[in-house]
């Protein structure tokens, strides 16, 4: 168990068969895990003073398999880690409430406060292919030093992070308008202060428009590699 300050952030991935199903996409399950791994990686490049670690919480083998290649990542076969005189920077840990994005998000939290007690815990979208790790860092040291805060998604209506302090239970309420219940369960929305700088941390992708702009704001080489092997989203002949 170690303790510090700063954060530990959680991303959660879906089984990548029932990943994105709105991105009309022929590679949509590679850019899917393509995604999630970028956003992990940019999460993971923050420095450990901000952000202690970084927890993937999936059942999926294949996305449990790939970030191993991302650098120090742990796999974890517990719902909680045991001690350790060093932690690495990512952990993989399995879905063990297998009972939805919000339950995951819960479980991870679980698992960051029991590792890292005195930490802060913020849920990450894992589909944030253009996402810097200056804009996630930004977003998580305007986050007050109580309670919880948000960064609203590119349409205002969604949720890409929630940020809850030291102490302060996460209670996520990810899904169809995560905003306003947020919002409304007392998180502080962030999202007008940070302005534009965070414009790739806002940017998850749902659909080709999504991936469209995403690509206009450059995202990850992993992404990138993916849309540069197969037919293009950034292209007129991906809109069918």
């Amino acid at each position: 168990m170690t303790t510090g300050a700063g954060w530990v952030v959680v991303v959660p991935i879906k089984l990548l068969a029932a990943a994105k199903s709105r991105l009309a996409h022929p590679d949509r399950t590679a850019l899917a895990l393509a995604m999630a791994q970028d956003t992990v990686a940019a999460a993971s490049g923050i420095d450990r003073d901000v952000v202690a670690a970084v927890i993937v919480v999936t059942n999926d083998d294949e996305a449990r398999t790939r970030m191993v290649h991302l650098r120090g990542v742990d796999q974890s076969t517990e719902g909680t880690c045991g001690d350790r005189d060093t932690h690495p920077h990512v952990i993989v840990v399995p879905d063990v409430p297998d009972a939805g994005l919000n339950a995951a998000l819960a479980h991870g939290a679980a698992v960051a406060v029991h590792r890292w007690p005195g930490t802060g815990v913020a849920a990450l979208s894992a589909d944030l292919a253009a996402l810097r790790p200056s804009e996630l860092q930004a977003a998580l040291l305007a986050a007050p030093s109580r309670g919880r805060a948000l960064v609203s998604d590119a349409t205002g209506t969604g949720t890409v992070l929630l940020a809850a302090a030291p102490g302060t239970p996460l209670r996520p309420q990810f899904g169809p308008a995560s905003r306003a219940a947020h919002v409304g369960s007392g998180a502080r929305d962030l999202t007008a202060q940070l302005g534009e700088s965070v414009r790739g941390l806002r940017r998850d992708v749902d659909t080709l428009d999504d991936l469209r702009e995403a690509v206009s704001l450059g995202v990850g080489p992993r992404t990138r590699q993916v849309l540069a092997a197969g037919p293009s989203a950034a292209g007129p002949s991906a809109a069918g």
